[in-house]
Formats: C-alpha cells, sequence, structure tokens
C-alpha cells in the first residue's frame, strides 16, 4: 500500500489557479499521487479563508478539492453545509462549527457569540448564568 500524501494549501491552490508558479509542479505531483492524496480538515478551513480573503467561489472549490483529495474521518458534506452558512453570513470558523453541530441531532453550541442564535442554533451562552 501506498502512503497517503497529505497537500497543504499551496498545492490545491496551484492546481486551481489559471495561473501560479507551482502550477506545474503541482501537476507533476498530482498526476504521480492522484489516488493517495489527501486534505486535512484544517487545510479545507485555510482554504475557505482564503476563497473569502480572493473573493474566490467556496462551493466551487471544495468541490474541485474533494475530486483531487480524500478527506478522512469527516464528510465533505460537513463543509458544504458549512459554506451555505458563510453565503448567509456566518465567519467561516462559526460555519463550521455550526456545520459539526447540525451534523450530531441534539447538539448545543457552547459560546458567548449572538451569530448561533441567528441561524437557529441551540445555545448555552457563557455570558448568561
Amino acid at each position: 500500500m501506498l502512503s497517503k500524501k497529505y497537500a497543504d494549501t499551496d498545492f490545491f491552490l496551484a492546481l486551481l489557479k489559471n495561473s501560479d508558479w507551482l502550477k506545474e509542479r503541482a501537476k507533476n505531483i498530482y498526476e504521480k499521487n492522484k489516488e493517495n492524496i489527501c486534505v486535512t480538515p484544517f487545510t479545507v478551513a485555510e482554504i475557505m479563508i482564503v476563497c473569502l480573503r480572493e473573493n474566490i467561489p467556496i462551493k466551487e472549490t471544495l468541490f474541485h478539492i474533494s475530486r483531487i483529495a480524500s478527506l478522512d474521518y469527516i464528510k465533505w458534506d460537513l463543509f458544504f453545509t458549512a459554506a451555505n452558512y458563510v453565503e448567509k453570513g456566518a465567519s467561516v470558523f462559526d460555519a463550521l462549527l455550526m456545520a459539526f453541530a447540525s451534523a450530531n441531532e441534539g447538539s448545543e453550541i457552547i459560546s458567548s457569540d449572538k451569530v448561533y442564535e441567528k441561524f437557529d442554533f441551540k445555545v448555552l451562552d457563557l455570558k448568561k448564568d
């Protein structure tokens, strides 16, 4: 069995951008390792941040990455759910938390942030006794 290759943000951006100084190297690495490329949830979160900063469509980017790499232990649907929350005004990290919570029926969110209530989540408010 070949070892898994955990790719960083710059690898995916090089592949997905029209022009990047790492593009050819990224394409070569992809071709040699395409059956073993993995991505961590943290890298996906970082990519979502870059998408927001650079005005790149999040869902489209996630779709392309999901075709390039496997994601262990977490389903891609979680990130698409988070992207929906982002499109409705949540920050990336708030959206990821809500996606995790929505994937587990009956979950509550512990926070002092009011954003979760706007999305109808049950919140254990840190500001209240």
